[in-house]
């Protein structure tokens, strides 16, 4: 898999085994009950840990689903690297759309309608989703800016989170098809350009 900046959380040094379990019953919970219904007390017992377990880590609810999802639908990004920067951003978006149609694409449509309601949660969820799309993007990018593909001076920040944010809109909001088709049409006429501006 391709390496992946995360923010340490708080609280104590990860028991990574117990932190995998927490992530996976909250996912699983938010799957069969909605997020409402996934409780502190409820992922705890599915996880097979004590709520004091899951508060020495994480401050409330919204910072263990943010950290769930994080761990669970974006650490899994293949590692892609094609040997040009368009052929790249295309798989890497297929592979994406792939994630946001299936299981846990649902699962953050679910969280992220529910942010609306949760103030805690909506400032964790923007940042969850933007961090561990911006890394895999950054990485693509700073390879094409290394062949000489692309302007050594591209905004890389903005152009990571110009695709995330076209691909969730058409999918959970207006549901266009994001298909091949379309993503070779954000490839080649708004990514790629973009990022060639002032290429000498």
């Amino acid at each position: 898999m391709c390496p992946v900046k995360n923010a340490c959380p708080l609280g104590r040094p990860r028991d990574s085994k117990r932190e995998d379990a927490i992530s996976e019953a909250a996912i699983n919970l938010i799957q069969e009950v909605g997020y409402e219904r996934c409780t502190i007390e409820a992922i705890a017992h599915k996880a097979g840990v004590s709520k004091a377990t899951i508060y020495r880590r994480w401050s409330n609810k919204a910072e263990v689903i943010a950290s769930a999802i994080s761990h669970h639908a974006f650490s899994q990004t293949p590692c892609i690297d094609t040997g040009n920067l368009r052929d790249d951003l295309v798989e890497l978006l297929l592979a994406k759309v792939k994630v946001l149609k299936g299981p846990d694409g649902a699962v953050i449509a679910s969280v992220m309608s529910a942010a609306k309601m949760d103030p805690e949660l909506g400032k964790a969820i923007p940042h969850t989703i933007r961090d561990g799309e911006k890394d895999v993007h950054e990485i693509i990018l700073e390879r094409a800016i290394a062949r000489g593909e692309i302007s050594p001076h591209a905004n890389l920040e903005l152009l990571a989170e110009i695709t995330p944010a076209i691909m969730t809109y058409r999918i959970f909001m207006s549901q266009q098809p994001v298909n091949r088709k379309f993503i070779e049409h954000l490839v080649d006429d708004v990514l790629i350009p973009s990022a060639q501006k002032n290429i000498k």
